[in-house]
């Protein structure tokens, strides 16, 4: 994996060539074996010119017929055999270069499964699929074709001139004069080619993110009637990509004809030139022909230049892209020497604050500004095994936030969680997350069944496992009705399901690998008020000696709570249990008697 995994890969930035080296590994010595190989096999591409030239000064002019039957065979099977040669190399070339990309996806997606949220906050899935996409299959073009090619056909000019020379120095001075021209015009479409390709493969990503965002919220689009509006906005970043596409194509072009059109006009000056020194006997006839032939083999680079050249620069664009996604750093990193003790589930927050990153402007050292938006402000309190918390309070209060962050998606930016009187830092993070139960307010289902979905944690764990995780769930009733029951395939992102049946397979999955703290957010807001004091009691008979934090927005999910934080503008504004908050007669007691009901309040706190 040397030069694909984050860990050394920061030796190659800048330096996107020394890196695909690197990207070939095991396969180096046998890819510099075939590249030697196919420089050889430039001698073969010259021995038919000058087997012609041969032919026509020994055959036609010498009169030595009997020579003909000695070069006619040497025409055949020259090209012949560099042709069965290249057969073999070509598949060398490939097979290391799909290798490389192999372990280069491997590497990149290595990469992207360590890092933190706060990376997907400021990445757009487009430019993820992009690189893992269309980046990725530059990197085996290059690997495959242009590398070799380019070696190749700097081989073919150098050797083609050195042996125009031998010939005739006259006449391949003449040739060679052109070279500077043709390596001007070179140089200046790589300079203006590769701007362009690094705007043509931005482009692309935002031409991406429309259509992964428009797929996963397609429901939403339909049920708001905004199709007509999705369209123009995708109709404008498509038109936004092809015109990147055609200003890059206008340049390249604007150059290609003019270097293959050089290329082309070698042949004029070398005709007189060498037609005259034929005539004064500086050269003979054969020489010529051998002359011309070789002049039609070297401007075969030139033509390719061009071509190689956009290739080439095409690979830098995207080989940045890639080096930039693999040296990505996650800010929650495992400790060296983590802890892996189990987890009883004693949970304190103390002193704890914490503002989410901005990312929309730059910085010196990241390329971003970081902005600090404050979530949570000075919170404390504590969480003993078999207690269940309750938390509540305005959209944006910080619910959400401090359930992440006892998952450690983020780290506080002030204060401290300690678990079992250790800070969750000093977890290893493998260890920590499987002592965790995570149900998200955001509920994901994978296509799968309904069994791999609940067993996501354990896949191993006993059928009954899975079964009682769904009974205290609520969810084995409605499984079992499906036409497979726990096989059924429940589609992407859980497609043919209620959100509540949604919401229960999620519960499911995290109750089932038994987890010492279970983390609740919003986990019952779409079922029935009957089901889920159904949940809450089942929980309480299987898992009294978990700690349970619940985040909600109706009080019926947690007025049995032990405690119940009310959290204000990221604050606690409010603590206690059930009855002396309504007592208090603060926020809770609002949000009581405005769900509930003023006679409901009265008849039962």
């Amino acid at each position: 994996m040397n030069g694909i995994t984050h860990d050394n890969v920061y030796r190659y930035v800048g330096k996107p060539f020394r890196w695909i080296w690197a990207v070939i590994g095991r396969h180096r010595l046998s890819y510099a074996i075939s590249m030697v190989i196919t420089c050889l096999l430039v001698t073969f591409s010259v021995i038919p010119s000058t087997i012609a030239g041969r032919l026509i000064d020994e055959v036609l002019n010498g009169g030595q017929f009997d020579r003909l039957w000695f070069y006619l065979p040497l025409m055949v099977a020259f090209p012949f055999t560099r042709s069965m040669i290249g057969v073999l190399i070509r598949y060398f070339y490939e097979r290391a270069s799909q290798d490389g990309l192999m372990r280069l996806r491997d590497g990149l997606y290595g990469n992207l499964q360590s890092m933190d949220r706060s990376f997907y906050d400021s990445t757009r899935t487009g430019d993820l699929m992009t690189i893992m996409g269309g980046d990725l299959d530059m990197i085996r073009h290059f690997m495959s074709f242009v590398m070799w090619s380019s070696v190749e056909q700097v081989v073919i000019f150098v050797f083609g001139a050195a042996y125009l020379f031998s010939i005739n120095w006259i006449l391949a001075l003449t040739a060679v004069l052109f070279a500077p021209f043709i390596g001007f015009f070179a140089f200046r479409l790589g300079s203006r080619v590769r701007p362009l390709w690094q705007q043509v493969r931005r482009q692309f990503s935002a031409l991406n993110s429309v259509v992964t965002q428009n797929i996963g919220g397609n429901r939403i689009v339909k049920a708001f009637a905004r199709a007509d509006f999705e369209e123009t906005k995708f109709e404008r970043e498509n038109e936004a990509y092809r015109e990147a596409n055609i200003e890059s194509g206008r340049i390249w072009t604007r150059y290609i004809p003019i270097l293959d059109g050089m290329a082309n006009f070698l042949t004029i000056p070398t005709i007189l030139v060498g037609g005259y020194l034929v005539i004064r006997g500086k050269m003979s006839m054969g020489e010529l022909v051998t002359f011309n032939g070789l002049l039609f083999l070297m401007s075969n680079p030139m033509r390719q230049s061009g071509w190689l050249i956009n290739d080439i620069q095409r690979f830098v664009a995207s080989a940045e892209r890639i080096l930039d996604l693999l040296i990505a750093r996650s800010r929650v990193v495992s400790p060296e020497n983590g802890r892996k003790e189990p987890i009883r589930g004693e949970v304190e927050f103390r002193d704890l604050s914490f503002a989410y990153p901005d990312f929309s402007l730059k910085n010196e050292s990241q390329g971003r500004t970081v902005r600090q938006t404050p979530a949570l402000d000075h919170v404390s309190f504590v969480a003993h095994p078999g207690q269940t918390i309750g938390i509540i309070g305005l959209t944006g209060s910080g619910k959400s936030t401090l359930i992440q962050l006892m998952s450690r998606f983020y780290d506080p930016t002030g204060g401290q969680i300690l678990v079992d009187g250790v800070d969750l830092r000093e977890y290893d993070l493998d260890t920590l997350r499987r002592s965790i139960g995570l149900v998200s307010q955001d509920v994901f289902l994978f296509s799968d069944t309904a069994e791999g979905n609940i067993a996501y944690g354990n896949p191993e764990m006993p059928f009954d496992d899975v079964v009682h995780a769904a009974q205290v769930a609520q969810a084995d009733g409605f499984i079992r009705k499906m036409p497979d029951g726990y096989d059924t395939i429940v589609g992407e992102r859980g497609v043919g399901l209620s959100g509540g049946q949604r919401q229960r397979i999620s519960l499911a999955r995290a109750l089932a690998y038994n987890p010492s703290i279970l983390l609740l957010d919003d986990t019952t807001s779409a079922v029935d008020m009957e089901t889920e004091a159904e949940i809450q009691e089942a929980l309480t008979a299987s898992y009294s000696d978990k700690s349970v934090f619940i985040v909600a927005h109706r009080i019926s999910s947690v007025r049995h709570a032990d405690l119940i934080l009310v959290l204000k503008d990221g604050a606690v504004a409010e603590s206690g249990n059930h009855e002396s908050l309504v007592r208090l007669g603060g926020i809770y007691a609002d949000v009581y008697h405005t769900q509930l009901g003023d006679a409901v309040a009265e008849g039962g706190n």
